[in-house]
């Protein structure tokens, strides 16, 4: 997978998850559904997994023989940016610790799964040269 098809099947994503979130926010579940702040914790997920994945991209690029230790390098700064937002989060803001499991996580594996999806995807290309 390019680049370029990634940041459009990126944005595509952020887009429409953004707006699945919403509905469900805006006409399902009024005021009983999202956690507070939950846009912040949204777009932070997309901003960390963008920063991951064009991590992984350019040292799958750069190095080759080294492919396993960048994808488990990207895993380990991905959770530990996650630990440190989660921890900063819970301590400035008090939330239904169910609620915020439930938001954070739907979040957290939506863009862990289309992240995996997008290395595997580079590395059947990197394997197939």
């Amino acid at each position: 997978m390019t680049l370029k098809s990634f940041s459009f099947f990126y944005t595509l994503l952020v887009i429409i998850a953004g707006l699945g979130y919403w509905t469900i926010e805006y006409l399902y579940f009024p005021q009983h559904f999202l956690i507070p702040h939950f846009w912040v914790v949204y777009f932070y997920m997309a901003f960390i997994t963008l920063f991951v994945y064009l991590f992984s991209y350019y040292g799958l690029k750069k190095s080759g023989d080294h492919q396993s230790g960048i994808l488990l390098g990207s895993i380990v700064i991905r959770l530990l940016l996650t630990l440190a937002f989660i921890l900063i989060y819970t301590q400035k803001i008090k939330v239904d610790s169910v609620l915020f499991m439930l938001n954070f996580f739907s979040i957290y594996l939506l863009f862990t799964t289309f992240e995996i999806y997008c290395l595997l995807r580079n590395l059947r290309h990197q394997i197939k040269k």
